[in-house]
């Protein structure tokens, strides 16, 4: 009887742990849907690596707009809210697809929005501290005062143009925000608008190029049109001899003499552990907002040479260098 009794807890107890991994190994497995604007970034790569990292197997379902409105609308409707309930988080990339995914989703499934520049102006979250609802992320604004003096400490400059699409709202914000910094600093902004309409940003910077427009610097904005065409703007304000401050390391790759700029990838990553608070009974809610901690100095030094721009030997030794 004894011997009867003992095999019989050795099952109940093989059959606990049986389940009880089950139950584990459902756990770590998430399928999410990812809405993207440009396709895949380092953000988005990050945040799959860290959750890998942290034993996570996930499914990913990729929606790419495509920087196009009416796509997005219809990956939403067709391909998102469709399948909804075979998701367990949804990740939206920027401001605009991450509005647009919040207003469909309405609180069914939880969100987790990536690279929004003002996650509170744009209604997004309740503050950063407290998010409120079923939503949460990270916001890669570096203060716009700090990136506008790490210039100034290498060049000096009174006119200051802003280049940005008049139809992105973080670029409206930010625009505003500009000009608080500038009325401290004593500077003048010039607005550089440039829609995606009618061939604007290249009339704009052939403005600049044949000094219709006086400036003395430009600033790139976190804007997405902007970022698309960094190439071709590095290439014309070189051309131009117009110092330049980056707002993302793309544009420093590509022209853009100095910046002080978020890490897309870290970013990424630091999301993953706000999935993994969640999966551990945090509420969405409750868990403060990923911001910056660690801003990168990156200088262009091929544009400094082209440019004549003396770098200080300070800055040269704490910057990442790009050429």
């Amino acid at each position: 009887m004894k011997r009867m009794a003992w095999r019989s807890i050795v099952l109940v107890l093989v059959t606990l742990l049986t389940s009880s991994n089950a139950l584990f190994a459902k756990s770590k497995s998430l399928k999410i849907a990812m809405m993207q604007w440009r396709g895949e970034t380092e953000g988005c790569r990050g945040l799959k690596d860290g959750l890998k990292e942290l034993g996570y197997s996930v499914e990913y379902t990729e929606l790419n707009a495509g920087q196009d409105r009416k796509e997005l609308g219809r990956l939403i409707r067709q391909e998102l809210l469709t399948n909804l309930d075979n998701f367990d988080y949804v990740y939206s990339f920027g401001t605009t697809v991450s509005m647009a995914t919040k207003l469909a989703l309405n609180n069914r499934v939880p969100q987790l929005f990536n690279i929004v520049t003002a996650p509170v102006e744009s209604g997004l979250v309740q503050s950063l501290d407290k998010p409120g609802a079923n939503i949460n992320g990270a916001t890669h604004k570096i203060p716009l005062e700090n990136q506008i003096k790490a210039a100034l400490h290498v060049f000096p400059f009174q006119r200051l143009g802003f280049l940005f699409n008049p139809r992105e709202k973080n670029s409206m914000i930010l625009r505003e925000q500009l000009r608080d910094v500038a009325q401290k600093l004593d500077l003048d902004v010039i607005d550089l608008r440039s829609p995606p309409a009618h061939n604007m940003l290249e009339q704009t910077l052939q403005k600049l190029l044949d000094k219709s427009i006086i400036v003395d610097a430009v600033y790139l904005p976190l804007d997405t049109h902007i970022f698309t065409h960094a190439p071709r703007i590095g290439a014309k304000l070189r051309e131009a001899k117009i110092k330049s401050i980056g707002s993302l390391k793309h544009f420093v790759q590509h022209g853009a003499l100095i910046g002080v700029v978020p890490n897309y990838y870290g970013i990424g990553k630091a999301i993953a552990a706000i999935v993994d608070r969640h999966q551990k009974g945090e509420e969405l809610q409750d868990i403060p907002v990923v911001r910056v901690k660690a801003p990168i100095l990156m200088i262009n030094t091929t544009t400094a040479r082209l440019l004549q721009v003396h770098i200080p030997e300070e800055m040269l030794k704490e910057a990442v260098i790009m050429e």
